[in-house]
Order: structure tokens, then sequence, then C-alpha cells
């Protein structure tokens, strides 16, 4: 029995979106088992405090205000807070799974907006779901594990980097609708994190290169509107249990630092060397594009790449005083990550239709699905150990210091892995007393009795 052309296709079509759905899956499995409902470091200031802070004030107004003001090392991270009152409003408690789940989801969300960003064979469904396979396998993937399981940074890392993407897909939009979208985009994304902010000038620059006048003074009240609000009363005060990392700190801008940001996800630990190659070969692929006027063809992944560009100069400024090993943070990787992606995408929609070979373009397609998968896979393995010790840890400081319940040295498994054992070294998984009796206090979270 022959199988119809039509069959044929849509057999093809479930097969690739099975391998598409493959690494999402694995990815949420794995967090959900690696999760724990216990604060972590900036949750016990973000969320736990904040909280205390708010169950004792009253009026809706004074509470909104003080989510739009408060400050944690230098940022005003208006949606956690946000997103935090919402939760105690409706529950009167404070849950860390949902917060955690929300702020994880994200990274689904960010792999959605980047594959609606391509251009590739836009007629023919199959081939655009296939070729963009690797893209999943490049983004859903524990490489950015310290990002992740962790309420108050994922509700920070992840947010602002889907709304500033989503704000870019939608500003290369002519429509009304598209625009006010775009501007909604920009609003969430500086109440992420500030690095939103650098959005208003690359949306600035789009709308000049599109010729779309009449929507650039909405777009500059807009960012103007949000800068005046992150103006508003706001300290210039460095926190930080690194005080060299707050916001206004940003002097030391360093080239080095920067480039091997871009490239941390071929490193480990403290492996400089390959992420600086791969930085620098990710940064010349970026200036082909703009050299090749890709920004032209489609703008949506060029001020994409551009925008990691930005951040990687950013956080150099914040944070290469710490030394170059802090460029191959975990929780930044994110970055490198969508990078690696949006090159790939650049690659097969304005390189790739150069070669007239259609063998040599399957060699290629076919290599880039192996390589993403395996990046994926050793990504996956190495990011589910990290969280399985960091929550096993986590547990056992949690449970001798608040409940008093000695349990010891940390197993070896935990030590084995450098950064994990340097985060315990610097008692970043330190209980935060006063913070934590106040809120049992109050009745705004109650600690498990088995963490």
């Amino acid at each position: 029995m022959q199988i119809s052309s039509k069959a044929r296709t849509q057999l093809i079509l479930c097969a690739t979106a099975l391998l598409m759905t493959t690494p999402a899956v694995v990815f949420y499995v794995l967090l959900w088992k690696t999760a724990f409902q216990l604060p972590l470091v900036d949750d016990y200031d973000v969320i736990l405090k904040f909280v205390n802070v708010v169950s004792q004030s009253r009026g809706v107004s004074v509470k909104l205000l003080y989510a739009v003001t408060v400050e944690h090392n230098g940022y005003k991270l208006m949606l956690d807070n946000f997103v935090t009152l919402t939760q105690y409003t409706l529950c009167g408690k404070v849950y860390f799974f949902p917060l955690v789940a929300l702020g994880d989801s994200f990274a689904l969300f960010i792999f959605l907006v980047t594959c609606s960003m391509s251009q590739v064979v836009p007629r023919d469904v199959v081939k655009k779901v296939l070729l963009l396979v690797p893209v999943a396998f490049l983004v859903l993937q524990l490489q950015y594990a310290s990002a992740l399981n962790f309420a108050s940074c994922s509700l920070q890392q992840l947010p602002v980097i889907f709304f500033s993407f989503l704000s870019i897909l939608l500003l290369t939009r002519p429509t009304l609708l598209s625009v006010a979208g775009a501007c909604l985009a920009l609003v969430l994304a500086i109440a992420s994190s500030p690095n939103g902010f650098f959005i208003a000038p690359l949306g600035l620059i789009l709308l000049v290169q599109m010729r779309r006048w009449r929507h650039m003074p909405g777009w500059v009240i807009i960012a103007g509107m949000m800068a005046a609000v992150y103006a508003f009363r706001y300290h210039r005060i460095a926190s930080q249990r690194l005080p060299s990392g707050s916001i206004e700190s940003a002097s030391h801008l360093n080239v080095i630092y920067a480039l091997s940001f871009l490239g941390s996800s071929a490193a480990r630990y403290f492996s400089v060397t390959p992420s600086l190659t791969l930085g620098v070969l990710l940064l010349a692929l970026v200036c082909v594009a703009a050299g090749r006027r890709y920004f032209a063809k489609n703008p949506a992944i060029f001020y994409c790449m551009v925008f990691i560009v930005i951040n990687s100069v950013a956080v150099s400024g914040l944070r290469s005083d710490l030394g170059l090993a802090q460029s191959l943070a975990s929780r930044y990787r994110i970055y490198s990550n969508l990078l690696l992606a949006f090159s790939y995408m650049y690659i097969i929609e304005d390189l790739l239709p150069f070669v007239k070979t259609v063998t040599v373009r399957r060699i290629f397609l076919a290599g880039a699905v192996t390589v993403s998968v395996a990046f994926c896979a050793l990504s996956d393995i190495a990011g589910a150990r990290f969280l399985e010790a960091k929550k096993e840890t986590v547990s056992a400081v949690f449970a001798e210091q608040w409940h008093s319940q000695s349990t010891g040295a940390p197993a070896p498994k935990e030590l084995a892995n450098p950064a994990l054992a340097r985060e315990l070294a610097a008692g970043l998984f330190d209980v935060d007393l006063g913070v934590l009796q106040e809120s049992v206090r109050l009745g705004v979270y109650t600690p498990p009795i088995q963490p």
C-alpha cells in the first residue's frame, strides 16, 4: 500500500515536530525534578523582604508605589515585585513553586518568539520546522542552569529577554496594533530588568530604518516615561555582596570579557580560551551580517543579535573587575546560546542559499542538527547534576541553619562542581535568618518541615 504525498508530508511534519518538542519536554522534566520550595540568595530580599513590607502596608496605592520604587542592588525589579504582590494578594502567602514555574516558563516563550522571527522557506511548513530543529536544542537546554529553578533570578533574567525580543519583532510589523504591542513589551522588558532600556535606542534605529516616522513619537514617549519611572525615588546604592556589581558602576568596560561572555556556551567553569574563540567567531558573523545588510532582510533577528552584543558590553562594565572567569557565569549563558541560535538562523537564511550543491547543504544541516543535539545532551546532563546537587546542598544548609538539624559536611558529589563549591564557600546558600524569621512571624511564608 502506497502512502499518498499528503500523508507522507503530514508524517514528516509530525516526526519533525516531535523532534523539536523533545528538548522542551526533557528541559522541563529535569527542572521539575530538581525544583525546591526554599528561598535562595536574592529571594530573601526580592521576594520575602518585599512581602514583609507589603504585608504591613495599608492601601493599594501604597503597595503599588512600593513595588515600583523599591530597589535591589540598584535595580528596580518591578515585574518581579508585581508578580510576587499578585500571588500574595490572591493567596495570602508566598509559595516558591509557582514563582519558579512562571520564571522557567519564559524559556519556552523565548524559544517561540525566536522561531517566529525566521523567514526561511516561509511557504513550506515542513522544511521550515525541520530547519529550526537546531534552534530548539540550542535554546531549551540547561546550559544556563543557574538562572533556572531560582524564583527572583528567573523572573528577572528570562522575561527581559523575551519582552525585548517580542518588542523588536512587533516593531518590524507596520500595523498600529503591532506598534502598541511593541511599546507594551518595551515597558515589560524595562520592568523586568534595566537592560530592557537597550531596546529603546535599537527600536528607534529600526523605526528610522523602516521610515516609520509617525510611530517614532509614541515610542520615544513610552521610553521616556519608563526612564522617568525608573528615576523616580532612585537611590544610587551598591548593596550587593559584590559591591562593584551595582548598576551605577559600569566603568570597567573590557573587550576580552565581552567576547568571552558572547562565547561562554563553549566553556565550562574556568576555561576562557574556548569562550573567547567562539565569541570572536560570533561577533565576526554579526559584522558579516551587518556588512551584507541583513538588517534590511530580517531586522528582527539582526537587532536581537545586536541586543545580545550590547548586553555583553554592559555586563563587562559591571563585572569585569571581578575577573575574567566571571564572564562564564551560568546564569548569563542564555545570551551566548541565543546568539548561537540567531547565527545559525542567519546562515541558513542569508549564506546557505549561495551554496548550489544540494549535498553540501544537506551535510551542513545534518551537522547542525547533530552538533546541537549533542550540545543539548551534554548541557542537560551537566545542568541536571548541578541542579540536583544544588537542591541537596540548599536543603542541607537550610535544615542546619533554620531547623538546627546538623547534616555534616556536604557530600563529595555536591563539591565536585566548581561553580557550586564556589557558591557554597561564598555563603550564597546561607539562610537570611532575620528576613525569614520576620516572614514567619508575619505569616507570609511557612518554611517546609522537610525541605
